[in-house]
């Protein structure tokens, strides 16, 4: 058998198995190339939403020291508003008031001394009458005098009480003034809160896309590695097929190289036979034995 003489029915099978191993790569390199796009687009939602939970997280951050800020404002808003009302309970009660009627008294008082001198100095009286004005006099004068003694008092209560008055405006003002930091921050409490609720949609639509892009991926690599398992098992049989034919191959060569030899042979040992036939005939002419 010549090399040419490998089985037909070989051939063609190693022919057609290697067109459809052929087959099978492509489709593998086809599937693992569509597998390679989805895992890419897979990757890049994964990307954005990571991204947003980064700013997510930097937002939430800033809200934990907004409540921070919001927790320390309270508490000095109540500290305030305690000290204001305590200040009002220990305050001097009613001490502008007593002033005023100590006033009050005091120009009455004056306002019928006046009159009970100026009766006494200008009208004429019976001895009796003097008398009795002349002590109405005395106990005015007297109680002129007690009262004036208890105006530093009353005139002291009203500046403490006004000065706690002040001291309890002070604190009312930082209360407020802490007040209105609390809804400032409300206010943005509130903004970063929708901030928050804005994501939200955003985050599950691109978790649900990458998800989806996720089973793309897993049933076309699936796919791809089904096309490549069956390359791998016609791989070993097409190797099969083409350790088989050149082993014929060597065969028939081996088996022509043998023919060959032995013409070769043949070939040497008739020129031989042909140099001594010569040989031998030129010796019998020399010796005259043979005439041509």
């Amino acid at each position: 058998m010549s090399p040419d003489d490998i089985p037909r029915e070989l051939l063609n099978e190693i022919s057609n198995s290697e067109k459809k191993l052929s087959s099978l790569y492509e489709r593998r390199d086809h599937y693992n190339e569509e597998a390679k796009v989805i895992r890419e687009m897979r990757d890049d939602l994964h990307g954005k939403r990571k991204a947003i939970l980064e700013q997510i997280a930097d937002i939430r951050k800033r809200k934990g020291e907004l409540l921070d800020e919001m927790k320390a404002a309270k508490a000095r808003r109540d500290m305030y508003n305690e000290k204001a009302r305590l200040m009002r309970g220990g305050r001097p009660r009613d001490g502008e008031r007593k002033e005023a009627v100590l006033y009050e008294d005091l120009n009455t008082i004056e306002r019928d001394l006046r009159k009970l001198e100026e009766e006494y100095q200008t009208r004429s009286h019976s001895l009796e009458k003097e008398r009795e004005i002349v002590k109405s006099i005395e106990e005015k004068r007297r109680k002129l005098i007690e009262l004036k003694a208890k105006e530093p008092e009353y005139r002291a209560e009203r500046i403490k009480a006004e000065t706690v008055e002040d001291e309890i405006k002070e604190y009312r003002a930082l209360a407020d003034r802490e007040h209105k930091r609390m809804q400032e921050i409300f206010g943005k409490l509130k903004e970063i809160n929708e901030q928050l609720d804005e994501y939200s949609p955003i985050l599950d639509h691109l978790r649900t896309e990458a998800d989806k892009r996720h089973e793309e991926y897993i049933k076309v690599r699936k796919q791809a590695d089904a096309y490549h398992q069956k390359a791998v098992q016609l791989r070993e049989r097409v190797l099969q097929l083409r350790e088989e034919r050149n082993r014929l191959r060597k065969e028939a060569r081996e088996v022509v190289e043998e023919q060959n030899r032995k013409v070769s042979t043949e070939l040497e040992d008739e020129e031989k036979l042909e140099e001594a036939a010569e040989k031998a005939v030129d010796l019998l002419i020399k010796k005259g034995k043979v005439t041509l």
